[in-house]
């Protein structure tokens, strides 16, 4: 390399300089090539995945269906669609029309006959626990819930002195009209301990608590809990339980969902 000193700095000759701005160039050209071609595999990455992304989606989705049957076949009891499970009745939500019910019974009480097995599982290991249930209510049909109704309002309208439409309101609230109540259903039940009668005297035995805290596993939830009558539009009741199906009402448990909520999300979910 031919190089010369000027005011004590090394400096390149011309052939130099003009070597090093090639190299530069080049450089440079490779950079903008690299770029390119990552900006391009990136661009690929991104269309693959757009276009795969909607099956691994429904992949997992029946996999946690597949387990989710597995979890609820290992209990033993019974496996049903959603669309019997998560019914909805309430003030807002007529019961459907033609909505069959497999009339059965439990205990003396009519209840749909595909939730007898959760009950008769229930019930037992209850009692082995030390903590025997008393089924005090099933199923009721439209005509005798709008019996229920009625006389309640007008038994609001003669102790309260309320008007008609006030007690009609608050009728809706304890009791509910006909075709708009969790009874006419078969899935919803009141459950109880011997010789105790009033909820609130329930909610303070060991067998509400055990039912709290293990009904679940059965595929049961409380139907209208003391925190969510702003979305149940019932009063509190400790002694409404109502089947959704095993895996249901531990994701309800998991959420801390009423039935309301959880329909709603399964809904923005689908």
């Amino acid at each position: 390399m031919h190089l010369f000193k000027n005011d004590d700095r090394i400096v390149k000759t011309h052939t130099e300089w003009s070597k090093y701005r090639q190299i530069k160039k080049i450089k440079t050209i490779m950079t903008v090539i690299v770029i390119v071609i990552c900006f391009s595999v990136l661009a690929g990455a991104v269309t693959v995945w757009l276009q795969v992304k909607p099956f691994l989606r429904k992949k997992a989705a029946a996999s946690k269906a597949a387990s989710s049957q597995t979890s609820s076949a290992q209990s033993g009891l019974p496996i049903y669609s959603d669309n019997f499970g998560l019914t909805l009745v309430n003030s807002a939500n007529k019961l459907p029309d033609g909505y069959k019910i497999q009339l059965g019974s439990f205990s003396g009480v009519n209840v749909d006959e595909r939730i007898v097995p959760a009950l008769e599982k229930m019930f037992g290991d209850a009692e082995k626990a030390g903590a025997p249930l008393l089924l005090k209510g099933g199923y009721v049909s439209t005509e005798k819930q709008n019996e229920l109704f009625k006389a309640y309002a007008q038994e609001l309208i003669k102790s309260k002195k309320l008007s008609e439409v006030k007690a009609e309101s608050l009728a809706q609230d304890a009791v509910g009209k006909g075709g708009y109540n969790e009874n006419q259903t078969g899935l919803s039940v009141t459950i109880s301990a011997d010789g105790v009668k009033d909820g609130s005297v329930f909610a303070s035995t060991k067998q509400y608590n055990w039912l709290i805290k293990n009904c679940v596993n059965y595929g049961f939830v409380l139907r209208y809990p003391e925190d969510k009558t702003a979305f149940t539009g019932m009063q509190y009741d400790p002694c409404r339980f109502r089947y959704v199906g095993e895996d249901n009402a531990l994701q309800m448990r998991k959420f801390s969902m009423c039935l309301e909520e959880y329909v709603s999300y399964k809904n923005e979910q689908s």
